[in-house]
């Protein structure tokens, strides 16, 4: 049975996107509860907001860009099956670049605060996964569409489509660059590689992919190696 039966219809585009809101609620809930446990493992990466309004305006702009991306044919309402196809590759994809990223620290090694500790790191990472897909791939990506004018009859990737896609891709890097991570020869064109495969996996597959990718990459490099 597809996951949704029209994409038209708008009780299919509130399934289709209900994903999104259950995971950007579940990161708006974390963020309260590392608030109220008083927390700063989310501090550093939300600058001065209150957690929870970081992660309620991300889940917020996150949906708007999603549906305006969709409106303009970058990605569409998948099967069931092609988005767990989805999901499986972008599996595939994430815990070699993870495993990268844990060879390169137990090689030259990252600074000792990369990691947020346990039991925070559990909590932490998923509502930073919400913030930096909208931060850093899902809005840039709106903006140079918008700016474009682009619109997509299908999900064949274009000349046009390459040129969107590695040039949002750049943003996190960027970002990283300017925020002064360690080992940025590494960082920079490792944490853009990541953005342009989470880019494809959203244009190939919708943003359920696109976010298990982040969640499964922070999972293995972040949580688990961060703690072992």
């Amino acid at each position: 049975m597809p996951w949704v039966r029209s994409d038209t219809d708008g009780v299919a585009r509130r399934r289709c996107l209900a994903p999104w809101l259950a995971v950007s609620g579940a990161a708006v809930l974390g963020a309260a509860t590392l608030a109220a446990t008083g927390s700063s493992g989310l501090e550093r990466f939300v600058g001065g907001l209150p957690g929870p309004v970081a992660a309620a305006a991300a889940g917020a702009a996150g949906l708007g860009a999603l549906t305006f991306l969709k409106r303009r044919g970058f990605w569409s309402c998948s099967t069931r099956a092609t988005m767990l196809r989805g999901v499986g590759v972008a599996g595939a994809a994430a815990l070699p670049l993870a495993a990268v990223a844990i060879g390169v620290d137990a090689a030259v090694g990252f600074t000792s605060d990369t990691n947020v500790a346990w039991p925070q790191a559990w909590v932490v990472y998923p509502v930073v996964a919400v913030v930096a897909e909208t931060a850093f791939h899902l809005l840039p990506l709106s903006a140079l569409v918008w700016l474009s004018r682009s619109r997509f009859d299908d999900l064949r990737l274009t000349e046009r489509t390459w040129a969107l896609v590695l040039t949002a891709a750049l943003v996190e890097p960027v970002a990283q660059a300017v925020l002064g991570s360690g080992l940025l020869p590494f960082v920079v064109p490792h944490v853009f590689l990541i953005g342009v495969v989470e880019l494809l996996l959203l244009r190939r597959f919708g943003y359920v992919p696109m976010v298990a990718f982040r969640l499964l990459y922070y999972l293995a490099w972040h949580v688990l190696w961060g703690h072992a």
